[in-house]
């Protein structure tokens, strides 16, 4: 048994474990052993972290342990920073991530840097949701919810003192709990540049990568097509070259039958509901009522399901392209119609949808140019947001590509905010631009992609000054993406 399986099953025990009460020498060295197995091979660095132990039975008293950063901070009382505790109660403990009742110290620039908070959702999301994780880890003034503490009855003494300072946690009560805790007491070293040694080394060099692949939430292809069943309206959102043109043209295919449109600056109500355009006739020049792609597509979806996929759907102004057949986009309410300003069949001027009737948009969120949606048009479709996907590089199997793209995501994810996000280079940018060409050339294909492609996105970003704080991370991100492509073509 490792020191670290001892340490889980100690916390799997709680109150029960025969360390608790006046037993704070025995645990202070299993710590000290966990560290040293863990974390280097030499004994116990005092001068960086501190070791804390305050294990009781009485059920009043916040009894825990853990590790503390030493910098500003006691031997003693509050303390500074952020921690890596446990609270053990009746059958169980509760490991933590939390913040000194002293405030944030020396650790603002961790809680304060993007990447860690979305490194901690990804392992949420690994961990299937076992860790819980504060949407604002900066926030110390509001108690852990309800919802979350109700699970958490046998350390009411902990969340009444720690509560507002919790920012991740996850439940111990079985063995199978270890991964979750591992990777919080790994992510609290890893983040104060604590190096892994051995079996976790190499452990958490795989969890880094399954982070990478996690950051951003994923979606399949059956998933969309049951939204779309379901709302009827919905648009992908995503940075460029994440696949949400070709993903729309995939549904296409699946539901059998679909009408593609792009829109641009250009397009106009008469293009896409209805209008009136010139027509030659011997007599001179005359008017015709012409139906635009909303109506040709309703036409198809009369008899069969069919889908209407409008690409960069944000590029053209909306509110005059859809006039006021935006009325007729609610999902639930297909009896709805509208009186257009032209006859569609002789007299008849009024216009509902079918039920068969989908519509598909794409939406690229790199492009700044364009005007956010107004509300009357968001609430009306159902938005699923498409990101950069690990597995489609790896499928490829270029280890270049894998590199550079690992780099991009974790640059873009540590560092940028929730606007330059958007940014980030979708998987396409990292693909074969020719599959069907020969695969022992793939390299090379990809390798000129990279830099014929990818470098000069970078390159526009930082030259149209949109990256904001990540500004400085992102050009040093261009600067090792181009090293590296000059060292393979070496």
């Amino acid at each position: 048994m490792t020191k670290f399986d001892e340490l889980i099953e100690g916390m799997v025990q709680g109150q029960n474990w025969a360390y608790m009460g006046n037993k704070e020498e025995k645990v202070d060295k299993l710590l000290e052993s966990v560290y040293d197995e863990r974390y280097h091979s030499a004994s116990y660095n005092k001068e960086r972290f501190q070791i804390r132990v305050n294990l009781q039975k009485k059920e009043d008293v916040a009894s825990y342990a853990g590790w503390i950063t030493a910098e500003n901070n006691e031997k003693s009382g509050q303390y500074q920073g952020t921690s890596f505790v446990w609270f053990p109660g009746e059958g169980g403990s509760v490991a933590v991530l939390v913040i000194g009742t002293g405030g944030f110290g020396a650790d603002t620039s961790i809680l304060g840097r993007p990447g860690h908070g979305r490194r901690l959702k990804a392992l949420s999301r690994l961990s299937r949701g076992r860790i819980w994780v504060k949407p604002d880890l900066l926030d110390i003034t509001n108690e852990v919810p309800a919802v979350v503490s109700q699970k958490w009855p046998e350390i009411a003494a902990a969340l009444k003192s720690y509560g507002r300072f919790i920012y991740a946690a996850t439940v111990v009560r079985s063995q199978e709990d270890a991964l979750a805790v591992a990777d919080l007491l790994d992510l609290f070293f890893h983040e104060h540049n604590t190096p892994l040694t051995g079996d976790a080394r190499k452990r958490w060099a795989g969890r880094l990568d399954d982070i990478a692949g996690s950051v951003f939430p994923s979606i399949s292809e059956e998933s969309v097509l049951s939204i779309l069943r379901e709302r009827r309206f919905v648009i992908l959102d995503g940075p460029p070259g994440t696949g949400k043109t070709r993903l729309a043209y995939r549904i296409g295919k699946k539901i059998g039958s679909a009408t593609h449109v792009q829109f641009h600056a250009a397009r106009t109500y008469e293009d896409f509901v209805i209008g009136l355009f010139p027509k030659p006739t011997s007599e001179g020049l005359a008017f015709e009522v012409r139906h635009g792609d909303l109506l040709k597509a309703n036409n198809i979806s009369k008899d069969k399901e069919h889908v209407l996929v409008i690409d960069e759907i944000n590029r053209a102004d909306l509110a005059r392209v859809l006039g006021e057949a935006i009325v007729l986009f609610e999902s639930g309410e297909s009896a709805r119609s509208v009186c257009l300003p032209h006859a569609l069949d002789g007299d008849k001027r009024e216009f509902t949808l079918s039920p068969n009737l989908f519509v598909l948009g794409t939406r690229n969120t790199a492009d700044r140019s364009i005007a956010r949606m107004d509300i009357a048009i968001r609430r009306r479709f159902a938005f699923i947001e498409m990101w950069p996907a690990l597995d489609v590089v790896e499928k490829e199997g270029v280890d270049l590509a894998k590199r550079i793209f690992l780099d991009v995501i974790h640059t873009f994810a540590e560092m940028a905010d929730e606007d330059t996000l958007r940014l980030v280079p979708g998987h396409a940018y990292f693909l074969d631009p020719r599959p069907d060409l020969e695969k022992t050339d793939r390299p090379t294909r990809v390798a000129h992609r990279m830099e014929y492609e990818l470098l000069p996105l970078l390159r526009h970003y930082l030259d149209e000054k949109i990256c904001g704080v990540a500004s400085e991370a992102i050009a040093g991100l261009a600067d090792r993406i181009e090293a590296e492509i000059l060292g393979f073509k070496k």
